[in-house]
């Protein structure tokens, strides 16, 4: 699986066209595209070139990013610390949300709340993430103009630690994607604990003690 992965990001480099293409000036003459491909390596076989991505990935090397020009591996480091806290925070307001949610929905299915719940749980997985992110910004950064749009916001140092995190404003841009994400995680949350709830419900001996109050 893992190689599948690295053979599809390796092919996925080539679908965007040819990297000398955004690298060199337009003004540069056939000579100066020849020399840049040659210096990436690309006029080698593909197989080669996959050879070579390969070893270079196992020692670490991700090669540089074509935009900023930097190491690519750089570049995920300086990001991480921003992926961490907004994976943490999604996962946190997913399980806050989902497990209270499921629970009540597997231990009343009949009732209206809980076929609202697992209605809007089928809704939720069915929409698409990256137009449900869209109108979260445009609700609430461009209409109601609550929150900002994009950005990490300001970053503090606290014990040792820096984050976003200990600062509101770090809070204000992280709560439209951690929600985005949030969205997306609760609705399965919603529709596993609701089957395991189910599950456990209508063992015999559940059943039993139930029916002697």
């Amino acid at each position: 699986m893992i190689f599948i992965v690295t053979a599809l990001v390796f092919v996925g480099i080539y679908v965007i066209g040819n990297p000398v293409d955004i690298l060199v000036s337009t003004e540069a003459d056939q000579d100066q595209f020849d020399r840049m491909v040659k210096i990436l390596g690309l006029d080698k076989p593909l197989w080669e070139q996959f050879l070579v991505y390969l070893s270079k990935l196992v020692q670490g090397d991700l090669g540089r990013s074509f935009a900023f020009s930097e190491p690519a591996l750089k570049l995920v480091l300086q990001r991480m610390p921003a992926t961490i806290e907004l994976v943490t925070v999604a996962m946190l307001m997913a399980l806050i949300l989902g497990i209270p949610l499921g629970m009540y929905a597997g231990l009343h299915p009949e009732k209206t709340i809980s076929k609202t719940i697992m209605g809007a749980s089928i809704v939720g997985v069915s929409i698409p993430n990256f137009w449900q992110g869209i109108m979260l910004i445009f609700v609430l950064a461009v209409s109601l103009a609550w929150l900002p749009s994009g950005g990490r916001g300001e970053i503090k140092t606290v014990m040792g630690i820096t984050s976003s995190l200990w600062t509101a404003d770090g809070w204000s841009h992280i709560i439209t994607p951690a929600i985005n994400l949030a969205l997306a995680q609760c609705t399965l949350i919603i529709r596993l604990i609701r089957a395991n709830v189910r599950e456990i419900v209508l063992l015999d001996y559940v059943k039993f003690a139930r029916a002697k109050g």
